[in-house]
């Protein structure tokens, strides 16, 4: 069998990262994402208020790179505890991986 040398195109996957294609398509993963967790928030609600659960995505240059970007985001003061005892956004995230 010959040898196959592969050589990266580095200004094409530069490209690639920061196209708004792929902004687009983790904007859509993330909602998935942000909607399982509202399910969760929504059948085991916290003891007051509600959680409020965004995504932010963004693509373009962080520092001197070009990437996209989601996030999702769960707004609530005891957000980081529900999160420690349930994981309800590390099981969303868990879920999607498998889907």
């Amino acid at each position: 069998m010959g040898l196959i040398r592969y050589r990266s195109n580095r200004r094409g996957i530069r490209a690639l990262l920061g196209a708004e294609w792929v902004r687009a398509d983790l904007h859509a993963r993330a909602e998935r994402v942000a909607d399982a967790a509202r399910k969760d928030y929504e059948a085991n609600p916290p003891h007051q208020g509600e959680v409020d659960v965004t995504v932010d995505s963004a693509a373009g240059e962080t520092g001197a790179r070009l990437r996209s970007r989601a996030a999702v985001i769960a707004k609530h003061p005891g957000v980081l505890h529900i999160e420690a005892d349930r994981r309800p956004l590390g099981g969303a995230l868990d879920a999607a991986k498998d889907a």
